[in-house]
Formats: structure tokens, sequence, C-alpha cells
């Protein structure tokens, strides 16, 4: 195995190892449904042959005692894959409940910081199928990064996993790797050229800044040590597509909108009066281009996306959402996004989690949407039949809803807090009716 090479952290990357906190494990967490279970000497020799193309895979961070010094990725002395790859049975009857809660139970988990950053798990059901969950740092790289990472260990045939993985590119189907969302943000400038528009730049950090705390509602809250997760049946990407060309929306928009009617309605269950609320969602905009094929560090804005719960007609919060939509595209908070990402990175720990948390507050959960491969691929010899995602919620959030597209569907999943929502299905499962409302309209 090569031994990779000492290189400090990005601003960016950290940022968010600094992000970590007893209540929010700043750790990207994803789950592969498999056809059956993996065969675990399989996956561990595929994963032996194809690890050196992650360095960081192999290291671990190195915090440097000089004020201003950025940390460094160091190689682990004594890398031992077996402390990384675990074999996990659930009960004989479990079903996707007993696996959610499994899961659940690991989100609310550290990683150890004296190790490389992740873990993966080969799950032995639900039922007579299986299951692989990864849990990676978010200092190793953004959700993009993560995915091209994760797809860089599956393959497209039955038996590619007997092969190396091919140097620079994910072990499955060629995509785009960018949201419907982000694709329209390529003219967006570089960050070494931003400082030309400095003026607008400013204009728009001190708008930002000066915005309310976002409204109360029970998704705001006071954090436990405690979380759960859901995730939605597959979506059919042609019928979103369907509602898309019909409407003259974007798929982002629908996914969105049926999230945004989600909440409304669970919030309408918890005796919230949503007429006229928006709450804010705080959005994660890929930056990288799309020749960029690097699987680690973190290159994205944030933005804050209004969602319209308050807006009960499927049809009108469709619009409303592609109206809020435009208007980040229009605008330069993903610049101005960047640069709070960068800025967080040179703060001291305590200062950096007092700016994020300042941030945060204006918002009520944090939305990201990654797109992954359009065929099916395999893991180690097995199918993978679905996949989603969690990430982790910075500045002290309680709630993170994620969208993946993969093979042909559309999978949401959520990530809450206990203290703020003891069932996330709950959520989840009033997504997939505003979606049928929605498709229903059309």
């Amino acid at each position: 195995m090569a031994i990779a090479t000492s290189e400090s952290l990005s601003r960016a990357d950290s940022a968010w190892l600094h992000a970590e906190s007893p209540t929010n494990h700043f750790v990207v967490t994803s789950l592969g449904l498999l056809d059956s279970p993996l065969d675990l000497r399989r996956f561990k020799s595929m994963l032996a042959r194809r690890i050196s193309q992650h360095p960081r895979l192999t290291q671990v961070v190195s915090e440097s005692s000089v004020p201003g010094v950025p940390p460094r990725w160091e190689a682990a002395r004594d890398f031992d894959l077996d402390a990384h790859v675990h074999s996990v049975g659930l009960p004989g009857a479990a079903g996707m409940d007993e696996l959610a809660a499994f899961i659940g139970d690991l989100v609310g988990q550290p990683l150890d910081i004296g190790r490389p950053l992740w873990q993966v798990y080969a799950v032995e059901g639900p039922e007579e199928r299986g299951a692989l969950v990864s849990r990676f740092h978010h200092s190793l790289g953004d959700g993009q990064a993560m995915v091209r990472m994760l797809l860089s260990l599956t393959d497209e045939t039955a038996e590619g996993w007997k092969r190396r993985a091919r140097p620079g590119r994910p072990g499955g189907s060629a995509h785009d790797g960018r949201s419907a969302f982000t694709r329209v943000l390529d003219s967006l400038p570089p960050p070494a050229t931003l400082t030309r528009e400095a003026l607008g730049t400013a204009e728009t950090l001190a708008r930002l800044t000066l915005l309310d705390p976002d409204r109360p509602t029970p998704l705001r809250g006071e954090l436990g040590l405690l979380k759960a997760v859901a995730w939605t049946p597959p979506i059919p990407l042609r019928q979103i597509k369907r509602v898309a060309s019909a409407s003259a929306t974007t798929v982002n928009d629908v996914v969105v909108s049926a999230i945004a009617g989600g909440l409304g309605d669970y919030l309408r269950s918890a005796h919230v009066d949503t007429r006229g609320l928006r709450i804010r969602a705080m959005v994660p905009v890929n930056l990288r281009p799309p020749e960029d094929t690097t699987m680690t560090g973190n290159r994205f804005s944030l933005v804050y996306l209004e969602l319209p719960v308050g807006v009960t007609g499927a049809r009108e919060r469709l619009m409303r959402v592609k109206t809020e939509m435009d208007r980040i595209k229009a605008s330069r908070e993903p610049a101005v996004g960047w640069l709070l990402v960068q800025g967080l990175g040179v703060l001291p720990a305590g200062v950096e989690r007092l700016v994020s948390g300042f941030y945060a507050a204006k918002a009520s959960l944090v939305l990201t949407n990654v797109v992954g491969p359009k065929e099916r691929v395999y893991v180690a010899g097995v199918p993978l039949r679905q996949m989603t995602f969690w990430e982790p919620e910075s500045g002290g959030l309680g709630l993170g809803v994620s969208i993946y597209s993969y093979a042909g569907d559309v999978t949401v999943g959520v990530v809450a807090d206990l203290h703020l929502v003891a069932q996330p299905r709950q959520i989840t499962q009033a997504v997939s009716r505003a979606f049928a409302a929605l498709a229903a309209e059309f």
C-alpha cells in the first residue's frame, strides 16, 4: 500500500473538522440497500486493492500547536482495514425499521479522531437481503466527493469487483455529478475572482447577516445525543420529470416542493399554525467543475432557501419554490456562501462554532441534493438496488433532508435529533403523500 504524502487541510476542510460537537457529529452517513448480504471476505479484498486511490482513508488528522497553522493529514501508523470494516447481523425477522434504528444509533456516535475518519458496516438484513452503511467525516470531502469515493468501490458488472478501480474515475456509471439546482451555477466566478465584485458581495453578505432567525417551530430547539433516520420508498424519476415538464419547472423544483409540502403537513400534525409560514433551509451548492474528478476536499457554498410550508395547494407551492430557486440562481448568494465557508476555516475552533451557530440560526434544516449513477451498480458482485444518505447539520440545527437520485429513482432521506422529531418517518411519509398530490395535479 502506498504511503500518502502529508498535506495541510484546506480552510473548508478545517471548518468541518472543527464543527464537530457532542450533539452533532460532522459525519456523512450513507446507505446502500443490496439484493443479498455481502461476502465480507470478497468486500475486504476489493477494498484492499482500491484503498490506495484514496490517501485520506489511511491518514489521520494531526493538529498543530501553533495558532493559525492548519491541521495536517498524516499517514496513520499501523493502518488496519479490519478496524474500519465491520459485519453486523440484524435479528432474523428484522425489517427496515430495525435497520433505521441501527443507523440512527450510529449517527449519534462520533468517529475516533485518532484513527482515519471513516467506518463501513456490512449488514445482514433486513429480511434475507443486505445493506452497506458507511460513515465518512465531512473533513474528508463534501457530499459529491463522498459519492465519487463510494462509487469507486462499485462496479458496472457483477464480476467487476475483481479488478482495481480505474484511477481518477468512480467505479460506477459515468454521470454529471451535480444536482439539477447546481448545474445552473456554472457561470459562478471562481473564488479567486470574487474580490472584483467586492461591493455587490459585501451588500449580499450584509443582507444575509441581518436576516432574522427563523421562526420558532418544533423543528428547532435544544439538541440531545440521540438521532434517528428515515427514508422514502424510491420515487420514479420519470414521474418527477413528467411533472417538471408539464409545469415548466425543474426536477429539483418538484422534489423540493414535495419536501416543503411534507414538512408543512408534519408541522400541522404537531398543531402548528402554518398559515403564511416559510422556513429556511441551508443548502450546500456544489462548486466543482465537471472536469474535477478528485474525490477529496470540500468545494461547496451554502445558500438559504425559503420553503413555503404554509402553502397547502400543491400547484401553488411548486410555483413558489420555482420562484425562490430562480431568485437564488440570479443572486450573488452562492459566491458569498463560498466566502463564508472559507472564512470559517481560519477562525479558532471556539469562534468558528459561534459564527456558524449565528448563521445556522437563520434556518431550520439542512437540505442537500446529490446526483448518483443513472444505472444500477454492484458492490463486491451484489446488485445495489437503492441508495440514500444523511448529511450532518451545522451550527446546532437538528434536522437534515437529503435528495439522492440513483438508477432512475429518487430517495428522500431525513435525519433528526430525537429531542425535536421523535419519528422522522412521519416526515418521509408526508413527503411521499405530498409528491403524490402534486403528481395528481399534472
